[in-house]
């Protein structure tokens, strides 16, 4: 499902560039594929950068949608009440045998994270 949601949005991207970008290449004697290579690809770039991230956190979030409904392991239960308590998201405090290091781990995860995309839209925005 990643490959048609980023050709969707990659060709409505490729089609939001401005006319004139087009024409002012082939004005200047460039080809078709020329102006598409050279003028308009370089244009969207951006967008289309934005929208294999997007593609990809889309994918990444419909599988951690199922793989909560199935509580977080590789069996599937045939026992109706079980899922309901599977569908619930579980926080690592919740547990009290875990180690202090543990309770790190998912914080230091957000942070890598929120750095990730504070740099990644940094980045794209110039």
């Amino acid at each position: 499902m990643v490959t048609p949601y980023i050709i969707s949005v990659s060709r409505e991207v490729l089609l939001s560039v401005p006319r004139d970008q087009r024409e002012a290449a082939l004005s200047l004697g460039s080809t078709h594929w020329e102006s598409t290579w050279k003028v308009v690809v370089p244009f969207a770039r951006a967008a289309i950068m934005g929208s294999i991230f997007l593609a990809l956190a889309r994918a990444l979030g419909e599988t951690m949608a199922v793989t909560m409904v199935i509580g977080n392991a590789p069996v599937i239960s045939a026992s109706l009440s079980r899922w309901l308590f599977d569908c619930l998201p579980l926080s690592p405090t919740s547990s009290p045998k875990l180690p202090a290091i543990a309770l790190s781990i998912p914080i230091e995860l957000g942070l890598v994270l929120f750095l990730l995309t504070f740099i990644l839209n940094g980045s794209l925005a110039c």
